[in-house]
């Protein structure tokens, strides 16, 4: 019976994950210059940077950026899995995760739920951050926000999924609402190849959307920084992911889920 709960619950998630949303093609961006790559295959998708000059914040916004080729209207939650790295141990400030854009052009307007590898501004060391949903507001490549994600206990989620050892297969989650123009960062550990309990970010509700009839850009982000330690011979730093799927349903935090799930045991019991 264990056994075909842990089914259930990733029957339960991925099916949630495919409602609504019709997906066109992923097309590859390099924002303002970056020079990188972006391969995918079998459902993985790897974006690199070998120029660890790019950084999706404030005048920068610089990065390899996957996204789908057709904006997403109305609210939606999109969902990713990051699986591998093969960022420097002593990288600092290199930023990974899901990304809804205003535009295509540098400095645009943006939401991010976001992995970081580790603080740059501390002398001396790589230490975390907090998984985040961060991004600017305005369309004018200035400023940012960055808001924490906090656990069941109202803790920091602390970030230590890039840093140093590589990655911790993790999740990360964004959501938006259409009628609050609000953004909220979600993140969960793996558990046998699906989600388990997610934690969230507060909301962020003054992100500008220049046009909200024509919605947002949605894909998968990746950005390395001047101080990420790429030494000689080193070559590309690149994040994996998989999983990617974008649902025009958001899911309650603690009920849908389980809820789907709750329904499928059930049919899967009368089945048996």
């Amino acid at each position: 019976m264990l056994q075909i709960m842990k089914q259930t619950t990733k029957i339960a998630a991925f099916a949630a994950l495919s409602l609504g949303v019709a997906q066109g093609a992923l097309v590859t961006e390099y924002i303002n210059g970056g020079v990188g790559s972006s391969n995918s295959a079998n459902g993985v998708h790897t974006l690199g940077d070998d120029t660890a000059a790019g950084d999706f914040w404030n005048g920068g916004d610089t990065g390899t950026y996957l996204h789908e080729s057709e904006r997403v209207t109305g609210s939606f939650s999109a969902v990713v899995r990051v699986v591998g790295q093969s960022e420097a141990a002593s990288g600092r400030w290199g930023k990974a995760g899901i990304m809804a854009r205003d535009s295509l052009l540098p400095g645009s307007s943006s939401g991010m739920a976001q992995l970081a590898s580790g603080n740059g501004s501390q002398p001396g060391g790589n230490n975390p951050v907090p998984v985040r949903l961060a991004g600017r507001t305005l369309n004018d490549g200035n400023g940012g926000f960055e808001i924490p994600v906090n656990n069941a206990d109202g803790e920091i989620a602390n970030d230590v999924f890039l840093a140093d050892g590589g990655v911790n297969v993790s999740w990360l989650r964004l959501d938006y609402n259409a009628s609050t123009n609000a953004f909220t960062s979600g993140f969960a550990a793996d558990v046998d190849g699906a989600a388990g309990a997610w934690a969230f970010s507060d909301a962020k509700s003054d992100v500008i959307d220049t046009n909200s009839a024509d919605g947002w850009y949605v894909g998968m982000a990746y950005s390395a920084h001047s101080d990420m330690g790429i030494a000689a011979g080193e070559g590309i730093h690149t994040v994996s992911f998989d999983n990617f799927s974008i649902s025009s349903q958001i899911p309650e935090p603690s009920t849908s889920l389980l809820g789907l799930g709750g329904l499928l045991f059930l049919a899967i019991r009368r089945k048996r």
